[in-house]
């Protein structure tokens, strides 16, 4: 599911290395395509929650 620009933050929690930050649409974008940006595990929607 793609991003709606609507100025929503998410909050990010890894499900492997318990890495949390609030990252906007585009970000949560990426993360869910290329995993997490510091344990580099696959992540899902379920990862994230609104800030």
């Amino acid at each position: 599911m793609m991003y709606m620009p609507d100025g929503t933050d998410f909050t990010f929690v890894c499900p492997e290395c318990a890495e949390s930050m609030v990252v906007n649409g585009p970000m949560r974008d990426a993360l869910i395509e290329n995993g997490c940006v510091v344990c580099a595990s696959s992540v899902s929607s379920q990862s994230f929650s609104r800030a």
